[in-house]
């Protein structure tokens, strides 16, 4: 999907990795179509995030889903920033603190924490414009194709 001619490990090759993974279609554009006021810097994105009818649930505020999406894609963009790869999410956990309300905007701040060499750690925390958490994350990511892992002798 466009992913072919990403190269990471700079801010710059962050920025094209999340406009190629936005321009095309797929569900991550139709989740995070909104996303704007996007900032990059060495091993961090942070975003603004509208919380509007096609990203709500039942309730009017923000969908779990939609949230899930955003610690998934954009801590892959602080991620990025750092590593020539991607990578393949092996665990993300999202605690859902307290609701996105219609019609206001959220913030986005992915970090990532550690790069090893098989492995990433990212954490993202979601806030209002009020600084109320919203959500807090967590993703790690297998960077493939890095080392072959060495297996232990038994």
């Amino acid at each position: 999907v466009g992913m072919a001619r990403f190269a990471g490990g700079t801010t710059d090759n962050a920025k094209t990795f999340l406009d190629l993974l936005l321009a095309n279609e797929s569900f991550d554009r139709t989740a995070l179509g909104g996303i704007k006021n996007v900032r990059f810097s060495d091993g961090r994105c942070q975003c603004t995030f509208p919380v509007r009818g096609d990203n709500q649930n039942r309730y009017g505020t923000l969908h779990g889903g939609c949230i899930a999406t955003l610690v998934d894609v954009i801590s892959t963009a602080a991620l990025v920033t750092k590593s020539g790869q991607p990578g393949v999410s092996v665990d993300i956990q999202v605690s859902y603190m307290s609701p996105g309300l219609s019609g206001t905007e959220v913030e986005v701040d992915a970090t990532l924490v550690k790069l090893g060499k098989n492995l990433a750690f990212m954490e993202v925390k979601i806030v209002d414009a009020h600084g109320t958490v919203v959500a807090k994350g967590s993703h790690t990511k297998f960077l493939p194709g890095t080392d072959t892992p060495k297996r232990a002798k038994l």
